[in-house]
């Protein structure tokens, strides 16, 4: 327990990429489309969809950490295994917290009408009007989604090198292509984009299960990963 507190500490040291680089990018996004709102004053809500730069830094988070500290952390010690729950843990805490703040200031949007000048910053659209808990969870969940997708990926290029990660994204490539033909050939596209209408909420809580895949892939590559 002792080191994976530690694993914690030395992630704790570098608070700038962990949590307050995000949130600068917020606050000048915000600051942006503030000062745009209240020029415009024509009367009409303005949706940005800004606020997407958090979980794009979140993934691109997931994928420097081992770069950061992998090495560093395993010169000292520290088993794979503590290294991967010091983080996992870190990131849990970081995202938990990033997740109520998201939470906290899109009801704070709400509550004042879009900061005085119809500006909905954090409020996405299409989500309608969720209870707290329920929006706490989206947040959260997409956050930890992209952070261990980031992190499954790093660790991907950590164990296999630039060949395993080519080959990776070559597979999904061609997944992808094979995908969009027979979308296209079959004439699905309709239909799919009125399903996903009718039932997007249930892709948030699919991320519950995917993030703990990635997490498990990212434990299984790095037990047997070079420092």
């Amino acid at each position: 327990m002792n080191r994976i507190q530690s694993v914690v500490k030395m992630h704790m040291r570098n608070p700038l990429s962990w949590f307050m680089m995000p949130w600068v990018i917020i606050a000048v996004s915000f600051a942006i489309n503030f000062i745009i709102s209240s020029s415009l004053n024509d009367g009409e809500d303005i949706h940005t969809g800004s606020i997407a730069s958090i979980f794009v830094y979140t993934f691109v988070a997931g994928t420097i950490t081992l770069k950061d500290t992998f090495s560093f952390a395993l010169g000292f010690s520290v088993r794979r295994k503590d290294y991967w729950l010091g983080t996992a843990l870190m990131a849990v805490s970081t995202y938990v917290l990033s997740g109520l703040l998201l939470t906290v200031l899109t009801f704070i949007e709400e509550g004042t009408h879009g900061w005085g000048v119809r500006l909905h910053f954090f409020k996405v659209q299409f989500l309608g009007d969720l209870s707290f808990p329920s929006l706490l969870g989206i947040n959260v969940i997409l956050l930890l989604h992209f952070y261990f997708l980031g992190l499954a990926i790093s660790s991907l290029h950590r164990r296999t090198g630039a060949i395993g990660l080519y080959g990776f994204f070559t597979a999904l490539l061609l997944i992808g292509s094979i995908g969009t033909y027979v979308m296209t050939h079959y004439q699905l596209w309709m239909d799919f984009g009125r399903w996903v209408g009718h039932h997007y909420m249930s892709f948030f809580w699919w991320m519950v299960p995917l993030a703990l895949i990635y997490s498990v892939i990212s434990y299984g590559l790095l037990r047997r990963a070079a420092a």
